[in-house]
């Protein structure tokens, strides 16, 4: 760019102001392309990423974006007492196959996400406790499957009665019914190993106390006792 002229006035090889543009190899004058506007998001919203077909930006709190093609990703503060928003993404990039996020928080506090990427939920399946699922529409959240069991938990040296429901003391997602008993049966000492699928079955027994001979044969008494009984009960699974 120049400002100097020729005498006899301005040389056609110069240029004397240019804005939006630059000169092409043809030496001629070209308008600099701009952007446009895609998407006005709602005020909260910080940085963008472009993953998996996606734009996604960054929030504290569940905001829906007017156009399809955005995600909003919500950003929880390790502190559950927060109450305000995000300052600026630092880092937004794809790694390992998640998007890894570098936030800074209005208190100034900066915190670092691996997003996961659950499958989504699908009708008529069975989830395990703790299983992730995302919903069909991306709203920002994930969702992790709750036991939402009210049956007691399980204790040793308990008496049982067909039909009883327990679940285990660490919870599996998993109900467990007393199907078939013999004798007044009680559980274990020990609790048992519980299996997690339909129609399983696990064994639970107990000692009774010991009977004399007799009492089985039906005759006189020989001064000797039996091998103890053992009961059992015996529990279903279902969900």
């Amino acid at each position: 760019m120049t400002r100097l002229r020729d005498k006899g006035g301005a040389s056609p090889e110069s240029l004397y102001e240019l804005t939006n543009g630059y000169v092409d190899a043809s030496r001629s004058p070209t308008i600099r392309p701009g952007t446009s506007v895609d998407a006005t998001l709602p005020a909260g919203t910080k940085g963008l990423c472009a993953f998996q077909g996606k734009l996604h930006v960054f929030a504290t709190t569940r905001i829906v974006p007017s156009n399809p093609k955005y995600v909003v990703n919500i950003l929880k503060h390790p502190d559950a007492s927060y109450t305000g928003g995000i300052k600026k993404i630092h880092f937004a990039k794809p790694f390992l196959g998640f998007l890894y996020v570098v936030a800074e928080f209005d208190d100034a506090s900066v915190w670092h996400y691996w997003l996961q990427a659950p499958p989504v939920w699908k009708p008529n399946t069975i989830y395990g406790l703790a299983q992730l699922v995302s919903p069909s529409t991306p709203n920002g959240f994930y969702y992790r499957s709750n036991s939402a069991s009210k049956a007691p938990v399980w204790t040793p040296n308990t008496p049982k009665a067909l039909g009883n429901v327990v679940q285990p003391t660490t919870p599996n997602g998993w109900e467990y019914v007393v199907t078939e008993v013999t004798g007044t049966p009680t559980t274990g000492a020990t609790e048992p190993s519980w299996p997690m699928s339909e129609g399983a079955q696990v064994f639970e027994g107990t000692d009774t106390t010991t009977v004399p001979s007799d009492e089985l044969s039906g005759g006189g008494s020989t001064g000797g006792n039996t091998p103890s009984q053992e009961v059992k009960d015996r529990y279903g699974s279902g969900d």
